[in-house]
């Protein structure tokens, strides 16, 4: 059986070394802490017996970073059985707007403003569009989510938007788009680029190589449309709550390097592998470290959580979805019950917590770094 490795050892094992070379922010000191204690007693411990048996188990506690790559399982699972009661009987299109590289600098001093231009430009730029667009003319619902990663966990910044495929008009009565694709991506890319700069320019942030970058073609991306609602909930999952690295990607971890696989979308051959020292890796993985409480996936037009409701209810309707939202009913929760390996009967159930005082040590010593950093 092939080993396993995980994030916190490799944090564990380079972090020092890198912390001689590098100063970490005050979010990027919490995080790693946290993915470091996951799963060990220093964040306690649940113990779990069988109804039927006198079968126990103990299980340690997970930190619930969203950071934390073995933390997104059970909120992955949450998150979509809440997104079942949202999903439109319509097509869905998926765009996805990517900034250029040389605005990478930009994180360096200037990081949410960053994030929140591009939620700004790209909204902006749809928004537009659909109101301008000839046989359309409405309000989009958009959901929007940050990727600041690419396969060999570099910085690549680029947004990503689930669309469904229509507009609620004025009088609130559904618009389809009837075309295969939902709007042209050249189009899309000159005002999404002018939307960019109004946004940075409004925010006082200083835009590298300007002239350069007015310029260039900015990409823009429009994959193929989904049309099964359970495609659309499994897409939405996969991009809205996963990390910027899977455990599964990770191949060895020795003395000095770390080796993991990554997937080549430019030559379409498969798997690679990149080998990284392990103080790089590190510094890669870090430089996606969100800014404390800046949401990654975000909700617009009539998906916006202001009135998404109501007029869910209202597209619902008009286009006769098997799932409708109705007032009061509440997402199904996933169960937090196991069958009991021993008698193969009875479920495993929670019976106790044990909360060590190390995890009080550790809130004193984040406030202490607060107060000092």
């Amino acid at each position: 059986m092939a080993k396993r490795y995980h994030v916190s050892d490799i944090l564990a094992q380079f972090l020092p070394a890198y912390r001689q070379q590098h100063a970490l922010s005050y979010q990027q000191a919490k995080s790693c802490q946290h993915i470091m204690d996951c799963r060990t007693a220093k964040l306690g411990i649940q113990q779990w017996q069988c109804n039927r048996c006198d079968y126990e188990q103990l299980h340690y506690c997970s930190c619930r970073d969203r950071h934390c790559p073995r933390c997104q399982g059970q909120k992955t699972q949450q998150w979509v059985q809440e997104q079942k009661a949202q999903v439109i009987n319509t097509r869905y299109f998926h765009l996805v707007f990517t900034l250029p590289h040389e605005l990478n600098v930009i994180t360096h001093y200037a990081q949410p403003e960053l994030y929140s231009a591009l939620f700004e430009a790209v909204s902006k730029t749809l928004s537009k569009f659909a109101h301008n667009r000839k046989h359309l003319k409405g309000q989009l619902g958009i959901t929007m989510v940050l990727h600041t990663w690419g396969q060999t966990l570099s910085q690549h910044i680029h947004m990503h938007c689930l669309v469904p495929g229509g507009v609620l008009d004025a009088a609130n009565h559904w618009q389809s788009v009837k075309t295969d694709y939902l709007f042209p991506v050249k189009a899309l890319s000159r005002v999404f680029k002018a939307k960019m700069f109004e946004a940075l320019r409004s925010r006082n942030v200083s835009i590298p190589h300007a002239d350069k970058l007015m310029a260039t073609k900015w990409c823009v991306y429009s994959k193929a449309c989904l049309t099964k609602p359970e495609t659309v909930i499994k897409y939405l999952s996969r991009y809205t709550q996963k990390g910027m690295l899977s455990e599964t990607r990770l191949r060895s971890v020795d003395e000095q390097n770390v080796t993991f696989y990554y997937r080549d979308y430019c030559q379409l051959k498969g798997l690679k592998t990149m080998t990284l020292s392990g103080i790089e890796f590190v510094r890669r993985y870090l430089s996606h470290i969100l800014p404390k409480g800046f949401m990654r996936v975000r909700h617009y037009g009539f998906l916006s959580n202001c009135c998404r409701r109501k007029k869910l209810t209202l597209i619902q309707k008009q286009t006769h979805s098997d799932t409708p939202n109705k007032e009061g009913s509440p997402p199904t929760t996933c169960s937090h019950h196991w069958a009991c390996p021993k008698c193969k009967q009875g479920e495993l159930l929670l019976m106790g917590l044990n909360t060590p005082l190390i995890h009080q040590h550790n809130h004193n010593q984040e406030r202490r770094y607060r107060l000092t950093g």
